[in-house]
C-alpha cells in the first residue's frame, strides 16, 4: 500500500505511461545526512535535465516517528528549488511517494521501474557506524535496471571533476555516455581512466609473474584504444576539458585514488572481466565501498 502526496499541482501529470524524455529522477529519502545529500544531488540533476523528480520514502515498521514529517519537508524544499526552473513556475513536477513496503530495497526498485536514474545516499539512518555502504544501497545498486547514483560527502568539496572508468566493455561505454553528459550539464572537467588488471602487483596481495615489457605493451595498447574510442565523445562535446589516463594498476585502486579529488566517479555495472550472470562487477563493487566521492553505476 502506498500513500502519495503531490504538493506541486503538476506532479500527477506523468502518472500514466512515461516517455523517455519525461522519465523521472527517483531519489530515496530517509532523513539521514546522506539522503539529504542525495536529495540535493537529485534536485540539481533534475534542474539540469529538465525532468520530474520523485521522492520515495519507505516507512517500515521500525521507521522513526519523525520520518514522515521530514519527508514532507524534503518535498517542500525540492518544490521550492525546482518551481522556477526553465522560467515557468511548476515546470518540473515533484512527487512524494510514501510507500509501506518491507523490505525497503524492493520498494525503491519498484518505484524506479520507469526512472531515468535512481539516486540514494551511501548510508541510511539505520546504517551501522563505520560501514561505508548501507545494505539498501548495495542491493539497489546490484538490481536496479536504470543508472544508480550513490551519494556521499566528497573528500574535497571544491573539486568538480568527473572521473570515468573505461575498459572498452559495453558497461564502460555506458559509463562514458553518462559521464560526458553529466560533465557537459555541469560544465565540469572530465578524466577518463583506463587501468590494467594485469600488473605485477595485484590488490589481493597475490603475485603474478608478468614481465615489464608485457605490462608496457598492454598499457600502450589500452591507451591507443582509449584515445580512439574517446575521439567521438570529444567531438560531440568539444567544449569539455578532457584528460585521458592509462596506468598499469588495478582499476579499483586507480579510481579510488582519483575519487579523492573528484565530485563524481562513473563506472559501468560490469566490465569486460565480469562473469556472465553477475549483476555488478568487482570494480563497481569496489568503488561503491571505497570511493571518497559520489559514485554512479551506469546502465
Amino acid at each position: 500500500m502506498a500513500g502519495r502526496l503531490c504538493r506541486n499541482p503538476r506532479a500527477g501529470e506523468n502518472a500514466g505511461a512515461v516517455n523517455a524524455a519525461d522519465a523521472p529522477i527517483v531519489v530515496a529519502y530517509d532523513g539521514s545526512a546522506d539522503s539529504d545529500r542525495a536529495l540535493e544531488w537529485a534536485i540539481t540533476a533534475a534542474a539540469q535535465r529538465l525532468c520530474p523528480l520523485r521522492l520515495v520514502t519507505v516507512v517500515t515498521y521500525d521507521a522513526p516517528q519523525w520520518l514522515r514529517e521530514r519527508a514532507e519537508e524534503a518535498e517542500r524544499r525540492a518544490v521550492e528549488q525546482l518551481s522556477e526552473v526553465g522560467g515557468q513556475p511548476g515546470r518540473l513536477p515533484v512527487a512524494l511517494i510514501k510507500t509501506f513496503v518491507d523490505p525497503a530495497a524492493h520498494a525503491l526498485l519498484l518505484q524506479a521501474a520507469d526512472a531515468r536514474m535512481l539516486v540514494l545516499g551511501a548510508r541510511g539512518h539505520g546504517a551501522i557506524s563505520g560501514y561505508l555502504l548501507g545494505s539498501i544501497s548495495q542491493h539497489v545498486s546490484r538490481h536496479a535496471e536504470c543508472p544508480v547514483v550513490v551519494v556521499r560527502q566528497s573528500h574535497d568539496a571544491k573539486d568538480t571533476r568527473i572521473v570515468i572508468g573505461y575498459d572498452h566493455s559495453t558497461g564502460s561505454q555506458q559509463a562514458v555516455e553518462f559521464g560526458f553528459e553529466a560533465a557537459n550539464l555541469a560544465g565540469a572537467p572530465v578524466t577518463v581512466i583506463h587501468g590494467s588488471r594485469r600488473s605485477t602487483h595485484e590488490p589481493a596481495g597475490t603475485y603474478v609473474s608478468v614481465s615489464q615489457e608485457e605490462v608496457a605493451n598492454e598499457t600502450d595498447s589500452g591507451a591507443r584504444r582509449m584515445h580512439e574510442a574517446m575521439g567521438e565523445w570529444q567531438a560531440k562535446y568539444p567544449d569539455l576539458e578532457v584528460t585521458l589516463e592509462s596506468v598499469p594498476l588495478h582499476p579499483v585502486r586507480l579510481l579510488t585514488d582519483a575519487s579523492q579529488h573528484a565530485a563524481l566517479v562513473v563506472v559501468g555495472s560490469r566490465g569486460r572481466g565480469a562473469f556472465a550472470g553477475l549483476l555488478l562487477g568487482s570494480v563497481s563493487q569496489g568503488l561503491l565501498h571505497h570511493a571518497a566521492c559520489t559514485v554512479a553505476i551506469a546502465r
